[in-house]
């Protein structure tokens, strides 16, 4: 019998969860010295958190748009960004053309596009996998105003997407898990009014910011210095203190290194960085002021909604990326918060978005059965 390449059984290999791997190698020879192999080990690595860059291409009838990759840790080179990598490419038809496609929010290597009125799909573009999440019948579509979070649930597995029904005063969970044809509602009480929580989170079409998801926990850029946690497992509401900003509508939240961060963006040609060090405690400290990411303020937000492509991202190496398609800087925070390198993203149909991309090799249950075949949807992966 033939035996196969050591790169073929190596794309094999990084496709299997890695405990098999593990168990295997400690058996088999050949199969130590494939997964001990540096580009296997780099395979394997945690991904780097990078930004989602659009792209308007030509295309007939209508424009396709492309989802890059930028990581954090990105430096200066020929094509403005070294490591950038393409996600997915897609048509892009105008809202009221079926079918179009709207990304909505990331979530562990998965991510959420709406395709019209009750209808999502998740896509993870590292294993070229499509999924849809339950459609949701004509009664529901209609009852529900705004999706709010896309996350993942740990101890089911499932993703769930959380809606709001303002009309019912309820709020929705849609979810991949199965048995979950219809969308389950929320416990009605006092600490989750929609009515309440609506006027400090705002909804993934038109949020400037998606939260961010840390220690089970979801939390929604500052709102009146309040920050809003939604539990992911508990299904509830709390709030907590923000950082101590005078413009906390100009302030992003990301993750870096296991900590909740926040850039300010208030001042004209600086950017406080503050690290939440003591969660339960909500004690926030100002580690940095960086230079800001705008050459003398051009391009810098000046209201609310002009934080809508205003990047903001982190690793778990002292890499910060701040800015948006006028200016985006990566800083190294680990010293002297100095600018490491500047990425030109200045191009005519280039748009940084706020979703920050984690890539997954996990192949969760929801990608095991694909999309409906009567789904008419486009797309490659160049």
């Amino acid at each position: 019998m033939e035996r196969l390449p050591e790169d073929t059984v190596a794309a094999i290999l990084l496709r299997l969860p890695s405990k098999s791997v593990l168990r295997a190698g400690a058996a088999c020879k050949a199969w130590r010295r494939i997964t001990t192999a540096p580009h296997f080990v780099a395979a394997r690595a945690p991904p780097p958190a990078s930004i989602i860059v659009c792209t308007d291409l030509d295309g007939s009838p209508w424009p396709h748009l492309a989802l890059d990759a930028v990581p954090v840790s990105s430096s200066d080179s020929e094509d403005g960004a070294a490591g950038r990598r393409r996600l997915v490419r897609y048509p892009n038809t105008p809202l009221h053309i079926k079918p179009h496609c709207l990304l909505l929010a990331s979530c562990e290597g998965v991510l959420l596009f709406a395709t019209g009125a009750g209808c999502y799909l998740l896509c993870n573009p590292v294993t070229r996998r499509w999924a849809e999440m339950p459609r949701l019948a004509g009664e529901y579509s209609k009852e529900i105003d705004f999706e709010y979070a896309f996350y993942h649930h740990r101890p089911s597995g499932d993703f769930r997407l959380l809606c709001c029904s303002l009309r019912r005063r309820a709020w929705f969970v849609v979810s991949t898990g199965a048995g979950a044809a219809e969308p389950r509602i929320l416990k009605a009480n006092a600490a989750n009014d929609p009515g309440l929580i609506t006027q400090f989170i705002d909804s993934l079409f038109m949020v400037t910011a998606v939260p961010v998801a840390l220690h089970g926990n979801l939390h929604w850029p500052p709102r009146w210095t309040t920050i809003m946690v939604f539990d992911m497992v508990s299904e509830t509401f709390s709030q907590m203190p923000g950082p101590p900003s005078g413009t906390p509508n100009r302030v992003k939240l990301f993750e870096m290194g296991g900590l909740l961060a926040a850039a300010d963006f208030g001042e004209k040609e600086l950017v406080d960085l503050w690290l939440l060090e003591d969660y339960a405690a909500g004690l926030w400290v100002r580690r940095h002021r960086v230079a800001s990411p705008w050459d003398h303020g051009k391009g810098r937000p000046r209201n609310h909604s002009g934080m809508q492509s205003v990047a903001a991202a982190g690793d778990g190496k002292g890499n910060v990326i701040l800015g948006n398609n006028k200016g985006l800087a990566v800083y190294d925070v680990r010293e002297t918060a100095a600018v490491r390198s500047v990425v030109d993203l200045v191009l005519r149909r280039e748009l940084v978005s706020k979703h920050v991309f984690k890539g997954s090799m996990v192949e969760h249950a929801c990608f095991a059965t694909p999309p409906s075949a009567d789904l008419p949807f486009i797309h490659s992966w160049s």
